[in-house]
């Protein structure tokens, strides 16, 4: 079980009691219900084997992990034994944590990057903002029809290009250069592309053709979305 911390040992300490695992197995479902959340994290065994979480992508570099958010912020990872004991479905935990992200609070300003074209970046306040990778279409309110071009380099923080011309394609360095700026003094939460579109997150090829501009290539759906696309 992975315990998340924003503050100081002793504070976790105050908020939680000595027993977390205790606090959480004896909590009524339906408290325990309103305080689901999903965050996004690098898979490894502190996590522990019997952790609620889902890769993102083929390749696994990010994971979702269901939680459970506790006094003053705190997360803990949610566990396989802790459902079965609430008597709550799987399906049930990922679909209700998802939901209840629409109680955090977010920040960050959209930039027009070019005519139409506008960078979103949303920046958590008392919750990861990565997290609103699993509600993006409404966080920034955009249908996003043909999907977005996504970097999420840190926990907290979350890039978004929504696609609406294969001109906007073109862009995908400026966002990773964008993206490798936020972290120049950490280690990345991520450092690759993704196409997120109708709740599906796909990893994309990325080649650079200069120190500028970068090329994209994913699976044959994401080729057709972008030929399907105007051209500016």
């Amino acid at each position: 079980m992975a315990l998340f911390r924003r503050q100081s040992r002793n504070q976790q300490n105050t908020a939680w009691g000595q027993d977390v695992r205790g606090v959480l197995m004896s909590a009524p479902p339906e408290r325990i219900r309103q305080d689901l959340r999903l965050m996004i994290g690098r898979p490894g065994p502190h996590l522990g084997a019997q952790a609620m979480v889902w890769p993102l992508g083929v390749r696994g570099e990010i994971v979702a992990v269901a939680c459970v958010k506790g006094p003053d912020g705190t997360a803990v990872t949610i566990e396989t034994p802790m459902v079965q004991h609430w008597g709550m479905a799987v399906e049930d935990v990922w679909l209700q944590a998802a939901t209840n992200l629409r109680m955090e609070g977010f920040g960050g300003t959209p930039m027009e990057i070019s005519p139409g074209t506008t960078l979103h970046s949303l920046l958590g306040q008392s919750w990861p903002g990565s997290a609103q990778l699993f509600r993006l279409g409404e966080a920034i309110g955009d249908p996003l029809r043909a999907g977005a071009l996504v970097c999420a380099p840190m926990d907290n923080g979350l890039l978004a290009l929504p696609l609406n011309s294969q001109r906007t394609v073109g862009m995908a360095g400026f966002v990773l250069k964008t993206a490798q700026g936020l972290t120049r003094d950490q280690q990345p939460l991520s450092t690759g592309m993704f196409w997120w579109h109708e709740g599906i997150l796909e990893e994309l090829e990325v080649e650079w053709k200069g120190p500028e501009h970068a090329s994209l290539t994913g699976s044959a759906r994401f080729g057709q979305v972008v030929r399907a696309l105007p051209q500016q």
